[in-house]
C-alpha cells in the first residue's frame, strides 16, 4: 500500500505544480489585458478631453487665426517684410 499511496502522492504533486504554471500563466495574460484595455481606456478619455477644449474654445481659436491672418495680410498690403522693414524692389 505505501508504493501506490506514494505514486499517488508524486502524481498529484506533479499535477499541481502543472495546475499552478497554468494559472500563473493564466493571470499573466489576464493582468497584461487588464493593463491593456486600461491604457486604451485612458487614451480613449485624454482624446475626449482635448476634443472637448478644441470644441470648447473653437470661437477663440478661430478669433487668433483670423487675427494673425489679418495681420499677415496687412503687412504684405503695407509693404514690409517679416523683419519689419520696408521693401526695396
Amino acid at each position: 500500500m505505501s508504493i501506490t499511496s506514494s505514486l499517488s502522492d508524486l502524481l498529484s504533486s506533479f499535477l499541481s505544480i502543472i495546475r499552478n504554471i497554468l494559472s500563473s500563466f493564466y493571470h499573466a495574460f489576464e493582468t497584461v489585458f487588464a493593463t491593456a484595455s486600461s491604457l486604451v481606456a485612458s487614451i480613449a478619455d485624454l482624446m475626449r478631453g482635448f476634443v472637448g477644449f478644441i470644441f470648447g474654445n473653437i470661437v477663440i481659436i478661430g478669433f487668433l487665426i483670423a487675427a494673425f491672418v489679418g495681420y499677415s495680410a496687412y503687412q504684405q498690403q503695407s509693404g514690409r517684410n517679416k523683419k519689419g522693414q520696408l521693401k526695396t524692389s
